[in-house]
C-alpha cells in the first residue's frame, strides 16, 4: 500500500494549500487487491475517522471519492452496513473522483518528515523526492508514527522497511500499541 496527500473534489485548476478553492484535502491510497479487498479497505477507512461527524468546512470534510460505478456501489453498500451497525446516519460524502492534485512536498508523509532521526534515513535511501513519495516503506513508517499499527504488526515487517538497526530501534520506541 502507498499513500499520497493532495486535493480533489473542486473546480480550481492546480490548487495549493494556500489557494485551495473548493477542493477537499484528501489521501490517495494505492493497494494490492491480492492482499486486501476493496471492502477491507473501506472497513479501514471507516475506522480511521468519525463518519458521523458533520463537516466544518469543505477543505476538511469527510468524503470518499469513487472511480467508477463499481466502486460507488461498493461504497454505498458499505455505508449502509455501517449505518445499520451504528444506528445513525453516516455523513461522509460519497463523490465522484475528479482530478487528484498532489499536495506540496512538505505535506507528504508529514509524520515521518516531522521525525528527524527517521526522515534522515529515508532521505539517504530516497534522494529523489518522487521515489520517497511513492515508497511503500515510507507510507508504512508514516502510518506507524501517526499511531496506526501495532507493535506486533511492526515486529512482523520491520525488516522490510529499509531502516538501519538504529532506525529500527528508534521506530519501535514510537510505536506504543
Amino acid at each position: 500500500m502507498r499513500t499520497r496527500v493532495g486535493y480533489t473534489g473542486g473546480t480550481l485548476k492546480d490548487p495549493t494549500y494556500h489557494n485551495l478553492g473548493d477542493h477537499t484535502e484528501s489521501i490517495q491510497v494505492d493497494y494490492d487487491p491480492a492482499k486486501a479487498t476493496f471492502d477491507q479497505m473501506l472497513d479501514l477507512i471507516w475506522s480511521c475517522h468519525n463518519p458521523c461527524g458533520s463537516a466544518w468546512s469543505r477543505q476538511y470534510m469527510s468524503a470518499l471519492f469513487y472511480a467508477g460505478e463499481e466502486q460507488k456501489k461498493a461504497i454505498l453498500a458499505s455505508k449502509a452496513r455501517l449505518e445499520e451497525k451504528l444506528g445513525k446516519p453516516v455523513k461522509t460524502a460519497i463523490l465522484p473522483l475528479a482530478t487528484f492534485y498532489l499536495a506540496e512536498d512538505y505535506h507528504q508523509k508529514y509524520e515521518l518528515r516531522s521525525t528527524a532521526d527517521l526522515i534522515k534515513e529515508f532521505k539517504a535511501i530516497f534522494a529523489d523526492e518522487k521515489d520517497f513519495l511513492h515508497s511503500t516503506a515510507a507510507a508504512r513508517v508514516n502510518g506507524y508514527l501517526a499511531g496506526r499499527g501495532t507493535k506486533e504488526q511492526l515486529r512482523k515487517e520491520i525488516d522490510l522497511l529499509g531502516l538501519s538497526a538504529d532506525g529500527k530501534k528508534r521506530l519501535q520506541v514510537y510505536v506504543t500499541k
